[in-house]
């Protein structure tokens, strides 16, 4: 690597030609042969390291413990160049090239250049959030982070369950509102101009009667201070347009969604009722066919890749109940459970990819239509524009669709032969443990949930089999450290997320973490100590990068596949959060060995 070429690559280009030159005139090369130990944990910093060639492990010499590896252009040792002790072991592999900066001379560029030393004081965490930063500076990120306060709050007004109709009627149109709470014994209920019109109108009640039974009590609340964007995901999750809002016990306002889509132009919320008033098949398929573009609106406004999934999770849920309800009989809805798998199940699914869904039914239903039904659900989940699974985990296939006991005895088998070490019935625990009910009855499907986790709980063999499937795609980075890729394309579902997703679902199974999304499992694993609060952040943070980086591609019509990341297309920034955060994923591999006791990786 020829010396210039550092100045190339950030975040060396922040320097200055004067700093270029004074970081050129004390540069040095270092040749480490295999196996050397150079630097050790406790020991003052003299140089700052630049990979030539060859491969260098950090790692505890205490226990063994592997951290991270640093090949061609990798830096190292940043924390002890602030002032603090080595924190860990370093040695090399193999025979290894180093560039080597005497540390008070990088302390010196630090000094005198703020943005250089902001670079190296910055984690994954505040790169992604700067870099967000950037790209969601459009004019409807200002809006969607918006906290709910006094300025786009209705205020709450309060009357007594003996008030009458008219009284009720009367005090609506002077204060010129559409909602008041209605408040008997301690308990609330709202009371809208459409209640009104019905008991009135409709219902034919006397206009002195008490407003008591006109009221729709069950509110749904959502904090003081919460996002605004939450409250609409909230009347779209539960096809409301009204919530309260509370500070502690009291209920403080009300958010009106008329009020929010007069400020958010993407409609998402017309794109629900869309799909909870569709009659036909052909009205659920024109609203199905709308999601891409509320996606691509979202991501070209800025919203943050967490909400967009969230909300994505619950549309896509809502049409798959949908076309569920269109397509079989009431009795049969009853008594049967849709479920959802994979990134759909953990409601990380954005775009439209396979269609991972399955059916548990009660062990006595009698439905003899039930496989032309079932191939003709997912014959219009196609024509919707979700993809077949290639591993045909659909409906349509029988071997997805089963009674509550014939489950119950696919998931026991399962378990033993994973017991034994068979990767594939492995597998198939990892696909339905992410199972989330989305239409019928969806009680059916907890047995099952807890059943995994039971048959799972203290097999040490069998859950490091299982994690070890986390292992099995190579991360994309080359010998040297750089971004690896065929023709400039990088699989990143292959090359990080995947690891990521089954290590987290992995961890979560030992702990008998009965919840499904990756973001919340790891939010519960930092709970319970077993990943530390920056690790965690880490991985979160790293996630969403990939999930931004594959959504902010995929918008784009000339991708060939949704896993595939074009480097030529990535911004110089964008590769370098890329690469820094397949290092993350390096590390977790690491750390997923090395906690089930894996011994051979």
């Amino acid at each position: 690597m020829d010396a210039q070429l550092i100045f190339a690559n950030s975040p060396f280009d922040l320097l200055t030609k004067y700093q270029q030159k004074l970081f050129s005139d004390h540069l040095d090369i270092v040749y480490l042969p295999e196996q050397t130990h150079f630097l050790h944990q406790g020991q003052s910093a003299t140089h700052f390291y630049i990979i030539i060639k060859g491969l260098v492990e950090e790692y505890n010499a205490a226990n063994n413990t592997l951290y991270t590896h640093y090949s061609s252009q990798d830096f190292f040792d940043i924390r002890s160049q602030f002032g603090s002790p080595c924190k860990h072991d370093y040695r090399a592999l193999e025979e290894t090239l180093c560039y080597t900066l005497p540390t008070d001379i990088f302390r010196e560029l630090l000094s005198t250049n703020p943005e250089f030393a902001d670079y190296f004081q910055r984690d994954l965490a505040q790169k992604y959030a700067q870099l967000e930063a950037r790209e969601g500076s459009k004019n409807l990120s200002e809006f969607i982070l918006t906290r709910i306060d006094d300025s786009n709050l209705q205020p709450a007004v309060v009357i007594d369950a003996k008030m009458s109709l008219l009284q009720a009627t009367q005090m609506m149109l002077e204060q010129k509102i559409e909602t008041l709470l209605v408040e008997q014994e301690g308990v609330y209920g709202m009371l809208t101009g459409t209640d009104l019109l019905k008991a009135g109108i409709l219902a034919g009640e006397d206009r002195n009667s008490p407003v008591a039974n006109h009221a729709n009590y069950g509110l749904i609340s959502i904090d003081y201070g919460d996002f605004l964007f939450n409250a609409m995901l909230a009347m779209t999750q539960n096809r409301i347009e009204r919530v309260v809002v509370k500070r502690g016990p009291s209920i403080v306002g009300i958010i009106e969604m008329s009020h929010v889509l007069s400020l958010f132009s993407t409609h998402s919320h017309v794109v629900a009722l869309r799909i909870a008033r569709a009659q036909t098949i052909d009205e659920l398929k024109t609203a199905a066919h709308t999601l891409n573009n509320l996606v691509e609106n979202l991501t070209n406004n800025g919203i943050k890749i967490v909400f967009i999934m969230e909300l994505m999770a619950t549309m896509n849920g809502q049409i798959m109940e949908k076309l569920f309800q269109l397509l079989l009989p009431k009795a049969i809805q009853d008594r049967a459970c849709l479920m959802v798998m994979g990134s759909e199940g953990r409601g990380e699914q954005i775009l439209k990819t396979d269609q991972d869904n399955g059916l548990i039914i009660e062990d006595d239903l009698e439905w003899p239509e039930q496989s032309q039904v079932l191939t003709e659900f997912s014959q219009h989940l196609l024509s919707f524009g979700y993809p077949p699974c290639p591993g045909n985990v659909m409906v349509s296939n029988p071997a997805w669709v089963k009674s509550q006991s014939q489950w119950q005895q696919q998931i026991d088998s399962w378990i033993s032969r994973g017991l034994q070490g068979d990767t594939d019935s492995m597998m198939q625990l990892a696909i339905i443990n992410d199972a989330h009910g989305v239409a019928g009855n969806k009680a059916l499907l907890k047995p099952i949930k807890q059943q995994i986790l039971a048959g799972c709980h203290d097999r040490e063999l069998m859950l490091s089999q299982f994690a070890r499937i986390a292992l099995t795609f190579a991360t994309p980075l080359s010998i040297f450290g750089n971004l690896k890729s065929k023709d400039a394309e990088l699989d990143i579902k292959k090359g990080g997320i995947f690891t990521l997703v089954h290590g987290i679902r992995s961890l979560a199974i030992e702990q008998g973490i009965d919840v499904n999304n990756s973001f919340a499992r790891t939010r519960k694993l930092i709970e319970l100590g077993v990943l530390d609060p920056k690790q965690g952040q880490d991985l979160q943070e790293t996630l969403q990068l990939f999930f931004w980086l594959r959504l902010e591609q995929h918008i784009t019509p000339s991708k060939k596949g949704i896993n595939l990341l074009d480097i030529n297309q990535l911004t110089p920034n964008e590769r370098d959060l890329l690469r820094h955060g397949l290092h993350v994923v390096k590390k977790f591999k690491s750390f997923l060995a090395h906690h089930f006791m894996i011994r051979d990786y």
